[in-house]
């Protein structure tokens, strides 16, 4: 098969502590070879979103001294979906870099505007929910180099830095509801609203599939 000698660094965040989510994760990735999975101790702080920022900080120090040219960063809510398959992540890593691309997510629970490149691809101009997103070699200085301040998110400052991010769709990740959130504190009250979140963005994408499909795939 055309992927079967290619391995991909993913390197997962996790607070030591929070040992349903690390065995949620190893269960995620269980039989899964095309993934060299790394666990990575999560930093802590006192703003928790400063502590998520210097965990990802953390990651990229790690690539760059494993010289990694693309990564899967993940957070330990990631949960695969039935969309995903090998090839077809592979395949499309592949084909965004082609085109320039820096970041890729296989699942967002938000965003404000997207055009699509491809059927199952999608420029977004901001995206909510980092749990799995892939990232180029490109952006690692970008993010090292933020100027990440106290009340600004994850998601939203690898928004900033970079113009160049997809998503694909069908999403080949969402996020697991644990009953509590670190970040976000309108998460970690209303139990259910990080699967709505998925399911609104899901069906947001499909009539941009649609639209595709209609117009642009003839």
């Amino acid at each position: 098969m055309e992927f079967d000698n290619i391995v991909l660094p993913a390197y997962a965040i996790n607070l030591q502590e929070r040992t349903d989510r690390r065995q949620h994760l190893l269960q995620q990735f269980e039989g899964k070879s095309e993934f060299h999975l790394q666990i990575i101790n999560a930093c802590r702080d006192e703003n928790s979103r400063v502590g998520l920022w210097h965990s990802i900080i953390k990651v990229i120090q790690l690539a760059e001294q494993e010289e990694d040219d693309v990564i899967l960063l993940c957070e330990d809510d990631h949960t695969f979906t039935t969309s995903y398959n090998r090839d077809f992540l592979f395949r499309n890593i592949l084909e965004a870099a082609s085109q320039g691309a820096e970041l890729l997510s296989g699942g967002i629970g938000g965003f404000n505007h997207a055009v699509p490149v491809t059927r199952n691809r999608y420029w977004i101009d901001s995206f909510w929910c980092s749990q799995f997103v892939i990232l180029y070699r490109p952006i690692f200085r970008k993010i090292l180099d933020a100027g990440f301040q106290h009340d600004d998110t994850a998601d939203g400052m690898l928004s900033e830095i970079t113009s160049h991010k997809m998503v694909l769709y069908p999403f080949v990740s969402v996020q697991i509801d644990f009953g509590y959130s670190d970040v976000t504190v309108r998460n970690h009250h209303a139990r259910g609203l990080i699967a709505d979140y998925f399911r609104a963005t899901s069906a947001r994408l499909e009539k941009y599939q649609q639209v595709y499909d209609s117009y642009l795939s003839k």
